[in-house]
């Protein structure tokens, strides 16, 4: 521990925390992770109080006087939707409880009593809290109805005076005396709780950035674990530019939204470490050494060079630019379709070291991607072959007479059985279904700018979600005839070729003639495997037909 910090504890009140957030006693660090918690976490924390469950401590830094200035440039967060007040001179950072204290300040400051802003839409929709006295419960009123004389906006409990309205509201409304006492018994009783409720703090007071962030992590690490953005975005702020790691991520989410990537909350969630990894790699630590290292300190090592920044910003261009290859020139239209992260981080480097590839490198890297997406490429090799396949691909970006793809042996690869489903879990799945999105994309006139949605259809409503029973339409976005296009007459009752569907004349014919569900998917099932095949023994690829 550094020799000139000092800690200290303190227990309070809750209305006095809430004092000091009106004051500016309380700020934000620029590096604090946004608000993430959920409606019943939120529940949670307010049932607790109510029964007199403690809620944990909030940890509280002031950093030494040299830093403050530095951080401040950063101060443009908010608590609870409440704009942060201009700080005081012994404010305090909070470290730990922001997602408390967010939820608390949100529902229990009394905006008619305030001069603080307050930022409407998201205090409605995260902090517009009541307690329900009929009922014994608390529920966000998120569409901001007219309340109940039973249902009590969180803040006018803090208030005396607002329990004196409310019994008069009681009596004008006539509300029948036994009625009214049990309102009146359950909002002292809260009251009481929650004017009285003692929260414990630490005080952090000196020390620098970097021991805070270490500090926070370990008691993080018993709970709500730290994001590895949340660490690099602490320790890599940049006074002069504004640099804050987990705000650059989200706004690159933003960035390739034109391209269908990354749009799907989950799937941000799971892709921010392939751009933690693709920052990685940017300063030529390969992201799979340090994974087999189990060495999560990497990145918070590299955080701290003065290069960081610059480095950052040029891989999220070459983010974008493996966003838009993927998109335009492999059909990839969405990015659950993305069959290896690993992909995804090896285009991510070919891009950051080739702002400008030959026509000849950027044909043999669709050919790799294609060749790595039906061979099992990832999963065939242990990791010391990773790196060789690593170091090939290396090799390829230095000299596009380099071949990008590594082989063990001499035998060609040998692609997986056809799959019996199409889902977004399995790589052969996606292999296919993006073989298929192809197929149709090459023999139809389709505008990839308008193409919002991928579809997936039953040819036959009543029978299995089976491969050769899976039909895949690119949508602008969910279609006015969305429930024709569930209709198998569209594809098998039509004049207008089908076939870019997998759907031919010979099957409309067998369904006009009464030929039964199972030998038309038969058909339909043969003719993908014929074209599929075609394409990945042009790879030289052995093919599997099951």
């Amino acid at each position: 521990m550094n020799e000139n910090i000092e800690i200290n504890t303190r227990v309070r009140r809750l209305f006095h925390y809430l004092e000091d957030f009106e004051k500016g006693n309380v700020q934000v660090p620029p590096f604090q992770r946004d608000f993430v918690w959920k409606n019943n976490q939120k529940l949670e924390l307010l049932d607790s109080i109510k029964r007199g469950y403690p809620i944990g401590s909030i940890l509280f830094w002031r950093p030494d006087s040299t830093l403050v200035n530095d951080l401040s440039v950063l101060e443009l967060q908010t608590i609870g939707a409440y704009k942060l007040p201009e700080r005081r001179a012994d404010f305090f950072y909070i470290l730990d409880g922001y997602q408390r204290l967010s939820t608390l300040f949100g529902c229990l400051v009394n905006p008619s009593s305030t001069n603080l802003e307050r930022d409407e839409m998201q205090w409605q929709k995260n902090f517009n809290i009541i307690y329900n006295l009929e009922e014994d419960k608390f529920e966000l009123n998120s569409r901001n109805k007219n309340l109940k004389i039973f249902e009590v906006p969180l803040y006018k409990f803090i208030d005396g005076a607002e329990f004196y309205s409310f019994q008069m509201d009681l009596i004008t409304q006539e509300i029948p005396e036994e009625t009214a006492n049990k309102y009146l018994d359950k909002y002292k009783k809260f009251g009481a709780k929650i004017t009285t409720y003692d929260i414990p703090s630490i005080d952090l007071i000196g020390g620098n950035l970097k021991m805070a962030v270490e500090i926070f992590s370990r008691l993080n690490s018993r709970g709500q674990p730290v994001s590895d953005d949340w660490k690099v975005s602490a320790l890599s702020y940049d006074k002069d530019s504004g640099f804050r790691l987990g705000t650059e991520i989200d706004q690159l989410f933003k960035q390739l939204k034109k391209y269908n990537f990354f749009i799907d909350k989950n799937d941000r969630k799971n892709k921010r470490k392939i751009i933690l990894q693709a920052i990685t790699n940017s300063f030529g630590e390969i992201y799979f050494d340090t994974l087999k290292k189990n060495d999560q300190s990497t990145l918070e090592k590299l955080a701290e060079r003065d290069d960081f920044v610059n480095n950052t910003h040029k891989t999220f261009k070459a983010i974008k630019q493996t966003a838009k290859f993927l998109y335009k020139k492999l059909n990839v239209l969405n990015s659950k379709l993305i069959p290896y992260n690993n992909q995804f981080v090896f285009i991510t480097d070919f891009f950051y070291k080739l702002e400008n590839p030959t026509k000849k490198q950027l044909k043999e890297l669709q050919n790799w991607f294609w060749i790595t997406t039906y061979s099992n490429y990832y999963t065939r090799y242990n990791l010391s072959k990773q790196r060789l396949a690593y170091d090939q691909f290396q090799a390829f970006i230095k000299d596009e007479n380099q071949s990008p793809v590594f082989y063990d042996r001499d035998e060609p690869f040998d692609a997986l059985e056809f799959p019996d489903k199409i889902t977004m879990g399995s790589v052969r799945s996606k292999a296919l279904a993006l073989f298929m999105l192809n197929y149709q994309i090459k023999n139809t006139n389709i505008d990839k700018k308008t193409a919002k949605r991928i579809d997936s259809f039953k040819l036959f409503k009543n029978m299995d979600n089976i491969s050769e029973n899976t039909i895949l339409v690119i949508t602008k976005d969910k279609p006015n005839n969305y429930h024709i296009l569930k209709d198998l007459s569209v594809w098998l009752n039509s004049d207008s070729d089908c076939s870019n569907y997998f759907v031919t004349d010979e099957m409309k014919n067998k369904y006009s003639n009464d030929a039964s569900s199972s030998e038309i998917l038969k058909l339909r099932r043969k003719l993908i495997i014929q074209k599929e095949k075609e394409f990945v023994e042009s790879l030289k690829i052995k093919y599997r037909e099951n």
